[in-house]
């Protein structure tokens, strides 16, 4: 699908299908989302450089990534979505600037370009030329990266509170690894994130369509700080899941040593009993005990005995 936005007398005008392909050429931003060839064609025509296909978006070698023909740039980066749901993911996006106008390509839903969309519609000057476009799509999928970074280290914090505080069972410390493992991937798809956010940017301040404004010069220097700043933080939340992992293993090998320990004991317990049982069960002929009428209680005595022993030696010794 491709949608197109530009702005006429002070407000923004958005177009889509067969309408922005026909209108494409007066447009600040041109999105195009999973586009069918067709349309590929026509912003091929009106660029006049190649849209790179989903196979070359991702391509993880530099030059794939980041390059520049004559004023056509073209910048690709991994976006997270879905870091609300149970499987976060990252979907590649390509940014194409040039002296006249924006274009993306994408083939997923990043949550930062509805974002965008919206603020643009509430500021129009925001796309006032594709240079201020780019920068504040930046700025709009930092902030979403910030929002989820922060969300994330919240649910850190409450997993953190959970593992070290009650009397955890084999459910909880079950479900506390799975939350764990899913915070754990959300950092990861983020911080794949802000390491192509960080090459963007270094790329994009050399771009002459950059430095021509000041304005856009210095939204994204102001974007590159604050990646640089959310990669730190995140390499904080790492630590942090990996110290809370090393914990919750703790706390499994611990049920895990508890239970064993029982086990043990309860052989510990009865096996001195079930040797003298075992013993006397014994048929053989010549047995003096077995003539005393005092035998059984005594068998029975000395069998209570060497369980009771044993438990009391393990429990003063504070072993169980």
């Amino acid at each position: 699908m491709i949608r197109t936005y530009r702005m006429s007398s002070g407000r923004i005008d958005v177009a889509e299908g067969d309408a922005a392909r026909d209108g494409a050429d007066t447009a600040t931003w041109i999105d195009l989302s999973e586009p069918t060839p067709r349309e590929a064609e026509r912003i091929e025509s009106l660029l006049g450089a190649a849209i790179p296909t989903h196979e070359d978006m991702v391509e993880i070698e530099k030059s794939s990534r980041l390059y520049a023909v004559h004023d056509v740039a073209v910048m690709t980066v991994p976006l997270l979505i879905r870091s609300a749901g149970q499987y976060p993911e990252t979907t590649h996006v390509a940014f194409i600037l040039t002296p006249r106008r924006l274009v993306t390509v994408r083939y997923g839903e990043p949550p930062s370009f509805a974002d965008f969309a919206e603020i643009i519609e509430r500021r129009p000057e925001a796309l006032a030329g594709p240079g201020i476009a780019f920068a504040g799509l930046l700025d709009a999928i930092v902030d979403r990266l910030a929002d989820t970074l922060e969300m994330t280290g919240r649910d850190l914090d409450t997993l953190g509170r959970s593992v070290f505080t009650g009397k955890a069972t084999s459910r909880d410390l079950r479900d506390q690894m799975q939350k764990l493992g899913r915070c754990g991937e959300v950092i990861s798809k983020a911080s794949e994130s802000l390491v192509g956010m960080a090459l963007l940017v270094t790329f994009a301040r050399g771009l002459d369509t950059v430095q021509a404004d000041d304005e856009v010069a210095r939204k994204v220097r102001t974007v590159g700080q604050d990646v640089e700043v959310l990669s730190q933080h995140s390499g904080w939340q790492t630590n942090k899941s990996a110290f809370l992992l090393d914990a919750l293993l703790g706390m499994i090998n611990i049920e895990q040593n508890s239970l064993i320990k029982i086990f043990s004991v309860v052989a510990v317990v009865f096996l001195p009993p079930t040797l003298i049982a075992s013993v006397y069960g014994m048929n053989f002929e010549h047995m003096p005990e077995l003539d005393w009428w005092f035998g059984y209680p005594l068998a029975i005595v000395v069998m209570i005995a060497s369980m009771v022993l044993p438990y009391l030696l393990f429990r003063r010794k504070g072993w169980i």
